[in-house]
Formats: C-alpha cells, structure tokens, sequence
C-alpha cells in the first residue's frame, strides 16, 4: 500500500491542474459506455496542455534531443501564453516532425529499435494520453497488468501465482509476438479505439498521423512506417494495451466471464449455489476449455488444467492472433510447458510447480539465468567505473550510481521465492572484482554510514558491506523475500474512493485558490511556464504559507522568490524558488539600514524566523541581518 500511496505523483499533478474531475467522468462515461465526439476540446485545454508539460518535464526522457535537436530546456523558458499558443497551433493542423531511430543493447547481445519523437509531439502525445486513459482503462481487463496505473510486475507475478496454487492449473502456453510494436495494424488500431467509444475523427486522424509519422535513421534514411508502433512513444504502451485488449476479452470469454455472466442464470438464481459447486457444474457439464491467462504489455501466459486443452489453447490463440491482428507468431519461442517438470519463464523470473506435502503444488519461482548474468555483468562494469573514477568526488557518485543499481535490482526481485539463493549466485563473483578492483584503493570492511537515506540504512546490518572514501557499498545478497501481493481492484485513479487508497485527498489548500493561481499566472518578461509551474506546486508544498514567517499567503498578493537571482542563473527549477510575503520580499533585498528596520518592525520576526531569512539573503549576496 505504501508503494502505490508513493509512486504516482501524476494523479497529485492532474489534481494541481483541476482535470481529475474531467477525467473521473470521462472514466464513469466509459463505464457506461457512452461514447466520445468532442475530445478534441479536452485535449486543447489550457489545463490539459499545462499538465502535460508537468507529467513529462522531470522524465529522464525530457532532456533526450530529437530530430530538431530540442528539449525541454528549450521549452520551460517560454512565457505560458506561449507555450499554450503553439500548442494549440500544431494541434490545428497536425503534422508530426520525423521520429529518431536509435537502437540500445538488449541483455541477449541484440538490439532493441528506440524511436524518440520530438519534444513538441511528446507534449502532444501526452495530452492526448491523459485524456484517453481514462476511457480505455474502463474496457481493459484486471488481468492486462503492463503500462497501467497502479498494475506492476508484481501484480502479474501474484496473478500468476494465483493460477496455479488456487486455481491448480499445471500447464502454460506461452505464444511469442514477433516484434509485437513493429507488427501493429493501423487500421485494426483505429477500428479498435472507434469500438471502445473514442468517436472524435480529429482524435483519430491526430492519432493515425502520430502512428505514420516518418522514421530517420542514423545513417540519415527516412522511412514512413505503414504498421506499428514505435517504442519510445509516449502514447504507443497505451496504444499496445488496446491493441490486444481484444485478445484478452476473448481468451476470458472462453472460460472466466461466460462463468460468471451463467453463475447468476443457471446455476446461481437463487443464490444459495456455492462457487466450488458452479466450477464443478461448468467442468463436468460443458464442452467449455478451462483457461486463464495474465498479460504484461506484449508478454502473456495461458494457463490449463491439462495438455489436451493447452495444445488445443495453443493453436487456437496463434490462429487468432494472426487472422485478427496480423501478429506474426515465433514457432521457435512459443511452447508449452508442464509446470510442474518445467520451468516458465515470465518479465525475469523462472516459474515452477514444487510439491509441497503428498498431494499439493505450490509455485516457486526465481531470477532467470539470463537475468542473473545481466546484473553480475552490470555490476562489475560499475565496480571498474568506481576503479577508473578520476576524482574522489567522481568516485563517491560512481558508488552511489552502484547503490542505486543493487537497490533498483532487490527491489523488482525480491518477489522471487527463492530470492535469497539467486542473489548468492550474483553476490561472490561480484564481490571477487570488488576485492581485486578496489583492495588498493582502501575497500575496507569497517566503517561507519552517518548518513539517514532509509535505502541505505536498512543494510547496515549485513557483514558484507564495505566501505570505501567514507561511502558504504552495498551487499548485493542482502534480500529478504517480500509475497508478491494481488491487486486490488477496487484502487482506480479514476473514481474518489479508489484514490483514497492511493493517496490522502489534498487538504492543506483550497480547490479556489489552485484555479485562481492557474487562472492567473504572472505575466513579464521573465515568467516562464516552468516558473508558473512551479509556483503552483510550491503553494501546495507550503500549504498556502509563507516560507520565511509561516503566515498565511494572500493568493494576490505574493511573491515568489528566486533564492539565487534569476539575472544571474536564469533558473526557474523548484528548488531555486520560494513563495513568501511582500515585506519578507522587500527585506531579503533592502540593503539601507532604516529600510531594514522599517521591515523588521513590521514582520517582527523571530529568532528562528530572521535565521530562515537570513539564509535568503547570503543567496543573494546580502549581509546577515542580526537580531
């Protein structure tokens, strides 16, 4: 729970910006399955546009160059007005710049094709996902877990889990996608957004642009893709999802949903009939296949009670797949397996039925092979980084940068069952280069970390941890197993109760005086829409308070204040600024002393205060301020 309370800072932003109303009831219209003519207004809203700058601007990927060598550094110092206008512009006549092809290595030696569209139509692929996310999250079925709002890998592992230990089911078929997001049909796409209610023909047209935009290679080639979807799109995961969601409808509707539309009619209308009696009745009375499948983006898994319903499972969803999507399936990777002789593998991890007691099979499940050689490779090329660090300070980060790595690695792994042996594995070859790379360079197992980051903290304890340059170094087997937990379905972004689960409603400020900040962004020449930006966010994080005196603010009449001057830096990051009061505004910069006084009788300021002051005024170059 504290993870999903945590992690989606995009629903808090869509709250700033007054547009989780609009797309709760977007998301109740789709429920009911009402169907959508006038999205475009929506997506061209101030609102809208201004939260999409926000969701993407802190994305790793903001500051990656496209084909017209700009970022989102070339786009936060714009005024808001003009961001909006150019925005708006594009969107009135839609033509997406060329897309650039970048390939990056896979853990198997290949590569994987990367496309990175220009900043402009990230930012418009970003308003149009915010708004049909909603309407598409109501058609997709709780068992799709990838490129979802609160759905994770270990949601998918859990469902797995289910399937066999709950359920019983002891075979797995496996179908395999020949590149899945270089294979998707267009028109089938469009067809499928028309049947989910997405009726605007400028939303479609829009879209098919955005699918057909021209690709340029390295080697300066352009080429015009007639199907697919490039990874590397802000829009094309949520693309994917509607891509195979009718596959996943149609795999339920084998077994799953026809049992559960009949468990009301035939066999349940009086409502005393218990469920194991109904799973009885449907097995032994009908001609239906028992199956059940999970899926996480273009990786999903068929699960049967027995080989002759998974071979039959097998050719049923490959001919399907290739007749109703035109997916290319790879015979050579798509299998079935026995799961309680076999492993399976699914996102990383190895799964296998293990007998537990006379009669009874629970799943097991650790890293795979090829994961484990990944992360010994990954970390001993980090180990070197550290060697060859040419500085101390270089160093220290290099280190931080290892850290990080194990600690991104245990926390996506520690759902394996037997994740304690798997790291072993990883943990004595990792630490025979630590010792040779680093034992000249004052790798010590004695030491001390006097630091309070709660990710480190928690491995102080282990006898494996080094230390060098006054840095811990993190054991790599230092895991605990942590029970991968089944998703609830009743947390949704998109309904009020739902988002109780995921995060405390906003309390600290009115819903009035976020409209009136976004309603009235500060217009000069040197309000930019990341300060504008900002300014809101702060006014949340201050809970409406001024940072020097802890008053209230008058949303009218405030000032926000750049700690290191803007002539200077020209930043408007969230860290250079501070909302506070006129008169602490007017201190931080008076240099007479009868100005000074004037303010201080008026503030009257206490000690603790005059300190936080007084740190203002060092940043800008004034003299401390004594009581």
């Amino acid at each position: 729970m504290d993870n999903i309370r945590h992690k989606d800072r995009k629903l808090r932003h869509s709250e700033y910006y007054g547009m989780q109303e609009v797309y709760d009831k977007l998301y109740q219209r789709s429920v009911e399955n009402q169907n959508f003519k006038s999205l475009m207004k929506i997506i061209t809203s101030d609102n809208n546009i201004l939260l999409a700058y926000r969701n993407i601007k802190r994305n790793g990927g903001s500051t990656t160059t496209g084909v017209d060598g700009k970022t989102i550094k070339d786009i936060e110092i714009l005024d808001t007005d003009e961001f909006l206008n150019i925005v708006k512009r594009r969107f009135a006549c839609y033509k997406p710049r060329k897309v650039k092809r970048v390939e990056i290595p896979k853990p198997n030696g290949k590569k994987r094709p990367l496309g990175i569209p220009s900043i402009w139509d990230r930012i418009a692929q970003q308003c149009f996902l915010q708004v049909l996310e909603p309407i598409c999250e109501a058609k997709f079925n709780s068992h799709s877990h990838g490129f979802r709002p609160n759905k994770s890998t270990e949601h998918a592992i859990a469902d797995c889990a289910k399937k066999m230990n709950i359920i019983k089911m002891q075979y797995v078929v496996d179908i395999d996608i020949k590149g899945f997001f270089d294979e998707v049909w267009h028109s089938k796409l469009i067809r499928q957004l028309w049947a989910m209610g997405i009726r605007d023909k400028q939303v479609l047209v829009i879209i098919r642009k955005m699918l057909e935009s021209p690709i340029q290679f390295p080697n300066g080639k352009v080429f015009t893709p007639t199907k697919g979807t490039m990874q590397g799109g802000i829009l094309s995961p949520l693309l994917a999802n509607v891509n195979l969601n009718e596959f996943d409808w149609w795999i339920a509707n084998q077994w799953e949903n026809r049992r559960m539309s009949e468990i009301k009619t035939q066999y349940n209308s009086n409502g005393t009939e218990h469920m194991g009696n109904h799973h009885k009745k449907m097995r032994s009375h009908t001609n239906l296949k028992e199956c059940y499948f999970v899926r996480y983006g273009d990786d999903f898994k068929v699960f049967c009670p027995d080989r002759k319903t998974a071979e039959k499972l097998y050719h049923a969803c490959k001919q399907w797949l290739e007749e109703r999507l035109r997916l290319p399936i790879s015979e050579e990777k798509s299998k079935i397996t026995y799961l309680r002789k076999e492993e399976s593998e699914f996102l990383g991890f190895s799964l296998k039925l293990e007998r537990k007691g006379k009669n009874r099979y629970v799943m097991h499940s650790h890293i795979c092979t090829k994961a484990i050689n990944r992360m010994k490779q990954e970390l001993k090329a980090q180990i070197i980084q550290i060697q060859k660090a040419p500085r101390r300070a270089d160093g220290i980060r290099a280190i931080g940068k290892y850290n990080s790595k194990v600690i991104g690695m245990h926390n996506y792994y520690r759902i394996a069952t037997h994740v304690n042996k798997d790291f072993k594995k990883i943990h004595y070859p990792v630490l025979l280069t630590m010792n040779t790379r680093l034992i000249n360079s004052g790798l010590s197992k004695t030491g001390k970390y006097t630091g309070k980051d709660k990710g480190i903290v928690r491995y102080t304890n282990s006898k494996n941890m080094r230390y060098l340059l006054g840095r811990p170094i993190i054991p790599v087997s230092y895991v605990r197993h942590r029970k991968p937990m089944y998703p609830k379905t009743y947390i949704n972004k998109y309904t009020s109760q739902g988002r109780k689960l995921i995060h405390d409603n906003q309390k600290a400020v009115s819903e009035a005086s976020l409209q009136w900040l976004r309603e009235h962004p500060v217009i000069n020449d040197r309000a930019t829409v990341e300060f504008n930006d900002n300014r809101i966010s702060l006014y949340v994080a201050q809970y409406g308070r001024c940072s020097v005196t802890e008053e209230e603010l008058e949303i009218t009449d405030m000032h926000c204040h750049h700690k290191k001057p803007y002539h200077l830096t020209h930043d408007d990051s969230y860290n250079n600024l501070t909302l506070i009061k006129p008169e602490a505004h007017a201190l931080i910069h008076a240099i007479r002393t009868d100005t000074i006084n004037e303010y201080l009788a008026i503030l009257k300021l206490n000690e603790q205060q005059l300190h936080k002051l007084n740190k203002l005024r060092k940043s800008v170059g004034n003299k401390k301020i004594k009581q």
